[in-house]
Protein backbone atom coordinates (compact mmCIF):
# COMPACT_ATOMS: atom_id res chain seq x y z
CA UNK A 1 0.00 0.00 0.00
CA UNK A 2 1.24 3.45 -0.72
CA UNK A 3 1.01 6.84 0.91
CA UNK A 4 -0.79 7.89 4.12
CA UNK A 5 -4.38 9.72 4.68
CA UNK A 6 -3.95 11.73 7.07
CA UNK A 7 -6.99 12.89 9.34
CA UNK A 8 -9.04 15.72 7.66
CA UNK A 9 -9.52 18.35 10.20
CA UNK A 10 -12.32 21.14 9.87
CA UNK A 11 -12.29 24.84 11.34
CA UNK A 12 -14.70 23.97 13.71
CA UNK A 13 -12.20 21.24 15.48
CA UNK A 14 -9.23 23.55 15.45
CA UNK A 15 -11.20 25.95 17.50
CA UNK A 16 -11.84 23.89 19.92
CA UNK A 17 -8.40 21.90 20.06
CA UNK A 18 -6.60 25.81 19.81
CA UNK A 19 -9.42 26.72 23.35
CA UNK A 20 -8.21 23.28 25.39
CA UNK A 21 -7.65 24.37 29.03
CA UNK A 22 -7.04 20.36 29.93
CA UNK A 23 -4.46 18.79 28.67
CA UNK A 24 -5.84 15.94 26.29
CA UNK A 25 -4.43 12.19 26.85
CA UNK A 26 -1.34 11.20 26.25
CA UNK A 27 -0.35 9.95 22.03
CA UNK A 28 -0.66 5.60 21.94
CA UNK A 29 2.94 4.75 20.47
CA UNK A 30 2.13 1.19 19.65
CA UNK A 31 6.17 0.36 19.54
CA UNK A 32 5.48 0.88 23.24
CA UNK A 33 4.90 -2.37 25.34
CA UNK A 34 2.64 -0.92 27.50
CA UNK A 35 -0.26 -0.60 25.53
CA UNK A 36 -0.35 -4.31 25.02
CA UNK A 37 -2.06 -4.43 28.29
CA UNK A 38 -5.80 -4.51 28.51
CA UNK A 39 -6.13 -2.21 31.50
CA UNK A 40 -3.65 0.33 30.43
CA UNK A 41 -5.47 0.81 26.91
CA UNK A 42 -8.89 0.67 28.79
CA UNK A 43 -8.33 3.46 30.52
CA UNK A 44 -6.54 5.31 27.83
CA UNK A 45 -9.71 4.83 25.75
CA UNK A 46 -11.95 6.22 28.72
CA UNK A 47 -9.76 9.46 29.25
CA UNK A 48 -10.21 9.99 25.49
CA UNK A 49 -14.22 9.69 25.90
CA UNK A 50 -14.39 11.91 28.68
CA UNK A 51 -11.88 14.61 27.16
CA UNK A 52 -13.98 14.48 24.10
CA UNK A 53 -17.29 14.92 25.97
CA UNK A 54 -15.79 17.88 27.82
CA UNK A 55 -14.76 19.52 24.90
CA UNK A 56 -18.55 18.97 23.61
CA UNK A 57 -17.65 16.40 20.62
CA UNK A 58 -19.88 13.90 20.36
CA UNK A 59 -18.47 10.42 20.12
CA UNK A 60 -20.62 9.64 17.06
CA UNK A 61 -19.42 12.17 15.47
CA UNK A 62 -16.30 12.25 12.59
CA UNK A 63 -14.57 15.01 14.61
CA UNK A 64 -13.93 12.72 17.37
CA UNK A 65 -12.45 9.71 14.62
CA UNK A 66 -10.77 12.78 13.01
CA UNK A 67 -9.23 13.12 16.65
CA UNK A 68 -8.12 9.83 17.44
CA UNK A 69 -5.76 10.32 14.56
CA UNK A 70 -4.15 12.92 15.99
CA UNK A 71 -3.16 10.57 19.07
CA UNK A 72 -1.76 7.51 17.10
CA UNK A 73 2.03 6.71 16.33
CA UNK A 74 3.88 4.31 14.62
CA UNK A 75 1.91 1.40 13.21
CA UNK A 76 -1.37 2.37 15.15
CA UNK A 77 -1.45 5.42 12.69
CA UNK A 78 -0.98 2.82 10.29
CA UNK A 79 -3.76 0.81 11.07
CA UNK A 80 -6.17 3.85 11.89
CA UNK A 81 -5.35 4.94 8.12
CA UNK A 82 -5.86 1.40 6.79
CA UNK A 83 -9.85 1.28 8.73
CA UNK A 84 -10.16 4.76 6.83
CA UNK A 85 -9.81 3.34 3.44
CA UNK A 86 -11.42 0.21 3.82
CA UNK A 87 -14.55 1.23 6.12
CA UNK A 88 -15.15 4.94 3.86
CA UNK A 89 -18.09 6.69 5.03
CA UNK A 90 -18.55 3.47 7.60
CA UNK A 91 -15.68 4.40 10.00
CA UNK A 92 -16.85 5.84 13.42
CA UNK A 93 -14.74 6.28 16.90
CA UNK A 94 -16.50 2.96 17.92
CA UNK A 95 -15.51 1.21 15.18
CA UNK A 96 -12.07 2.13 14.77
CA UNK A 97 -11.89 1.30 18.90
CA UNK A 98 -12.67 -2.03 18.20
CA UNK A 99 -9.94 -2.65 15.43
CA UNK A 100 -7.59 -0.66 17.36
CA UNK A 101 -7.85 -3.16 20.40
CA UNK A 102 -7.65 -6.07 18.35
CA UNK A 103 -4.68 -4.99 16.41
CA UNK A 104 -2.83 -4.21 20.05
CA UNK A 105 -4.59 -7.07 22.38
CA UNK A 106 -4.69 -10.03 19.63
CA UNK A 107 -6.01 -12.29 22.48
CA UNK A 108 -8.70 -10.00 23.50
CA UNK A 109 -11.36 -11.05 21.27
CA UNK A 110 -15.01 -10.67 21.73
CA UNK A 111 -15.27 -14.68 21.94
CA UNK A 112 -12.87 -14.69 24.88
CA UNK A 113 -14.93 -11.77 26.55
CA UNK A 114 -18.02 -13.68 25.99
CA UNK A 115 -16.82 -16.92 27.39
CA UNK A 116 -15.39 -14.12 30.79
CA UNK A 117 -18.61 -13.08 31.26
CA UNK A 118 -20.21 -16.14 31.24
CA UNK A 119 -17.88 -17.23 33.53
CA UNK A 120 -17.96 -14.23 36.00
CA UNK A 121 -18.53 -15.00 39.60
CA UNK A 122 -17.43 -13.20 42.89
CA UNK A 123 -14.61 -15.84 42.98
CA UNK A 124 -11.12 -15.89 40.78
CA UNK A 125 -8.58 -18.55 41.01
CA UNK A 126 -10.23 -20.14 44.21
CA UNK A 127 -10.33 -16.84 46.38
CA UNK A 128 -13.20 -14.37 47.18
CA UNK A 129 -12.59 -10.99 45.18
CA UNK A 130 -15.04 -9.13 47.54
CA UNK A 131 -17.98 -7.12 46.46
CA UNK A 132 -16.82 -4.31 44.54
CA UNK A 133 -14.19 -5.76 43.08
CA UNK A 134 -16.67 -8.20 41.74
CA UNK A 135 -19.02 -5.02 40.46
CA UNK A 136 -16.21 -3.32 38.41
CA UNK A 137 -15.12 -6.44 37.21
CA UNK A 138 -18.55 -6.34 35.68
CA UNK A 139 -19.02 -3.00 34.67
CA UNK A 140 -15.46 -3.50 32.82
CA UNK A 141 -16.78 -6.52 30.60
CA UNK A 142 -20.08 -4.31 30.01
CA UNK A 143 -17.96 -1.50 28.29
CA UNK A 144 -15.36 -3.96 26.68
CA UNK A 145 -18.65 -5.39 25.49
CA UNK A 146 -19.91 -3.38 22.22
CA UNK A 147 -21.02 -3.89 19.20
CA UNK A 148 -19.93 -2.69 15.49
CA UNK A 149 -22.03 0.18 16.07
CA UNK A 150 -20.52 1.33 19.43
CA UNK A 151 -23.47 0.63 21.56
CA UNK A 152 -23.24 -1.68 24.52
CA UNK A 153 -24.29 -5.20 24.62
CA UNK A 154 -24.83 -5.74 27.89
CA UNK A 155 -27.81 -3.37 29.33
CA UNK A 156 -27.75 -2.06 33.00
CA UNK A 157 -30.19 -4.94 33.27
CA UNK A 158 -28.94 -7.62 32.12
CA UNK A 159 -25.65 -6.37 34.82
CA UNK A 160 -27.91 -6.03 37.57
CA UNK A 161 -28.77 -9.64 36.96
CA UNK A 162 -25.56 -11.07 36.78
CA UNK A 163 -24.50 -9.43 40.06
CA UNK A 164 -27.90 -10.45 41.67
CA UNK A 165 -27.78 -14.29 40.87
CA UNK A 166 -23.84 -14.27 42.10
CA UNK A 167 -24.90 -12.79 45.82
CA UNK A 168 -23.81 -15.39 48.83
CA UNK A 169 -26.60 -17.39 50.08
CA UNK A 170 -27.00 -15.57 53.42
CA UNK A 171 -27.89 -12.70 51.41
CA UNK A 172 -30.63 -14.24 49.14
CA UNK A 173 -33.02 -15.00 52.33
CA UNK A 174 -32.65 -11.28 53.62
CA UNK A 175 -31.21 -8.66 51.78
CA UNK A 176 -32.88 -9.67 48.16
CA UNK A 177 -36.60 -9.57 49.67
CA UNK A 178 -35.37 -5.68 50.74
CA UNK A 179 -33.97 -4.64 47.01
CA UNK A 180 -36.20 -2.20 44.87
CA UNK A 181 -36.57 -1.92 41.46
CA UNK A 182 -35.70 1.65 41.43
CA UNK A 183 -32.55 1.21 42.52
CA UNK A 184 -29.38 2.06 40.12
CA UNK A 185 -26.50 -0.33 39.66
CA UNK A 186 -24.41 1.81 41.88
CA UNK A 187 -27.08 1.50 44.92
CA UNK A 188 -27.27 -2.10 44.60
CA UNK A 189 -23.60 -2.21 44.92
CA UNK A 190 -23.68 -0.06 48.27
CA UNK A 191 -26.17 -1.68 49.82
CA UNK A 192 -24.70 -5.47 49.38
CA UNK A 193 -21.23 -3.59 50.56
CA UNK A 194 -22.64 -2.19 54.02
CA UNK A 195 -24.69 -5.51 54.40
CA UNK A 196 -21.21 -7.47 53.95
CA UNK A 197 -19.60 -5.00 56.37
CA UNK A 198 -22.08 -5.57 58.91
CA UNK A 199 -21.80 -9.72 59.34
CA UNK A 200 -18.29 -8.93 59.29
CA UNK A 201 -18.47 -7.03 62.69
CA UNK A 202 -21.07 -9.47 64.02
CA UNK A 203 -23.69 -7.17 63.67
CA UNK A 204 -25.83 -9.92 61.23
CA UNK A 205 -26.09 -13.37 62.35
CA UNK A 206 -26.21 -15.93 59.57
CA UNK A 207 -24.94 -18.84 61.37
CA UNK A 208 -28.50 -21.04 61.19
CA UNK A 209 -30.45 -22.20 64.33
CA UNK A 210 -28.92 -25.81 65.48
CA UNK A 211 -31.81 -28.20 64.92
CA UNK A 212 -33.77 -30.07 67.08
CA UNK A 213 -32.43 -32.95 68.35
CA UNK A 214 -35.11 -35.92 68.09
CA UNK A 215 -36.38 -37.28 71.95
CA UNK A 216 -34.58 -40.68 72.97
CA UNK A 217 -36.31 -43.41 73.69
CA UNK A 218 -36.30 -44.60 77.19
CA UNK A 219 -34.43 -48.28 77.56
CA UNK A 220 -36.88 -50.92 77.91
CA UNK A 221 -37.49 -52.22 81.83
CA UNK A 222 -36.61 -55.97 82.06
CA UNK A 223 -39.27 -55.42 85.16
CA UNK A 224 -42.29 -54.20 83.08
CA UNK A 225 -45.08 -56.20 82.41
CA UNK A 226 -45.44 -56.25 78.71
CA UNK A 227 -48.49 -57.99 78.58
CA UNK A 228 -50.58 -55.84 80.60
CA UNK A 229 -49.72 -52.81 78.70
CA UNK A 230 -50.01 -54.33 75.64
CA UNK A 231 -53.64 -55.25 77.05
CA UNK A 232 -54.08 -51.59 78.47
CA UNK A 233 -52.99 -50.06 74.46
CA UNK A 234 -56.07 -52.40 72.85
CA UNK A 235 -58.68 -50.44 75.03
CA UNK A 236 -60.72 -47.73 73.41
CA UNK A 237 -59.69 -44.53 74.76
CA UNK A 238 -62.71 -42.57 75.59
CA UNK A 239 -63.19 -39.01 74.32
CA UNK A 240 -62.28 -36.19 76.35
CA UNK A 241 -63.54 -32.57 75.17
CA UNK A 242 -61.03 -31.19 77.33
CA UNK A 243 -57.67 -32.70 75.34
CA UNK A 244 -56.80 -31.34 72.15
CA UNK A 245 -57.08 -34.47 69.56
CA UNK A 246 -55.89 -32.46 66.27
CA UNK A 247 -54.66 -34.73 64.01
CA UNK A 248 -51.58 -34.72 62.92
CA UNK A 249 -50.80 -34.02 59.41
CA UNK A 250 -48.47 -34.71 56.91
CA UNK A 251 -46.85 -32.24 54.33
CA UNK A 252 -47.32 -32.81 50.56
CA UNK A 253 -45.44 -31.37 47.85
CA UNK A 254 -47.14 -29.62 45.10
CA UNK A 255 -45.68 -30.97 41.87
CA UNK A 256 -46.68 -28.09 40.03
CA UNK A 257 -44.82 -26.04 43.04
CA UNK A 258 -41.79 -27.73 42.38
CA UNK A 259 -42.18 -26.66 38.47
CA UNK A 260 -41.99 -22.79 39.85
CA UNK A 261 -39.06 -23.30 42.03
CA UNK A 262 -36.96 -25.32 39.08
CA UNK A 263 -37.70 -22.59 36.64
CA UNK A 264 -37.80 -18.81 38.28
CA UNK A 265 -34.86 -17.46 40.97
CA UNK A 266 -36.42 -15.95 44.12
CA UNK A 267 -35.59 -12.64 42.07
CA UNK A 268 -38.08 -13.82 39.18
CA UNK A 269 -40.75 -14.74 41.56
CA UNK A 270 -40.54 -11.30 43.87
CA UNK A 271 -40.74 -9.40 40.82
CA UNK A 272 -44.16 -10.90 39.59
CA UNK A 273 -45.19 -11.01 43.66
CA UNK A 274 -45.33 -7.03 43.08
CA UNK A 275 -46.47 -6.62 39.81
CA UNK A 276 -49.51 -9.43 41.68
CA UNK A 277 -49.03 -11.81 38.60
CA UNK A 278 -49.44 -15.37 38.88
CA UNK A 279 -46.33 -16.88 39.20
CA UNK A 280 -47.69 -19.92 36.59
CA UNK A 281 -48.61 -18.38 33.71
CA UNK A 282 -47.35 -14.45 34.67
CA UNK A 283 -50.77 -12.84 33.84
CA UNK A 284 -52.30 -10.35 36.11
CA UNK A 285 -55.36 -10.81 38.13
CA UNK A 286 -55.03 -14.04 39.70
CA UNK A 287 -52.84 -16.15 41.97
CA UNK A 288 -50.82 -19.34 41.47
CA UNK A 289 -53.54 -21.30 43.40
CA UNK A 290 -55.73 -19.51 41.54
CA UNK A 291 -54.69 -20.23 38.29
CA UNK A 292 -56.57 -21.85 35.38
CA UNK A 293 -54.23 -22.60 32.97
CA UNK A 294 -52.55 -24.52 35.78
CA UNK A 295 -55.76 -26.39 36.89
CA UNK A 296 -56.35 -27.33 32.96
CA UNK A 297 -52.53 -28.89 33.10
CA UNK A 298 -50.91 -25.56 30.61
CA UNK A 299 -47.31 -26.39 30.66
CA UNK A 300 -45.88 -23.08 32.41
CA UNK A 301 -43.72 -20.53 30.76
CA UNK A 302 -39.99 -20.61 31.09
CA UNK A 303 -38.15 -18.19 32.86
CA UNK A 304 -36.77 -16.40 29.22
CA UNK A 305 -40.54 -16.01 28.18
CA UNK A 306 -41.29 -14.78 32.20
CA UNK A 307 -38.67 -12.17 31.55
CA UNK A 308 -39.88 -11.11 28.16
CA UNK A 309 -43.49 -10.39 29.23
Amino acid sequence: MTGIVTPETSSKMSKRIKGIKIDAPENLNSGDKKWRDSQYLDTWVNAIQRWLSMKGIRLESKEALDFIGFKLQGSALTTYNHHLIKEKNKASFFSFMLVLREFLIPSTSKDLLWKEWEAASPHKDGRHMGIKTFANWLEELQIKLIDKDGNQSMSEEVKRRKFLNHLPDYMETTLVPQILDSWTFNDLVKKVESYEAARKHGRISTTPKPARQPATQPAPNPSRNHCRDRKTDNKKTSFNPGRNHTAKTTTIRDPDWEVVNKTLTLQDKMKLIRDRKCLWCSAPGHTFKECKKRISKVPMRTAVQVLSL
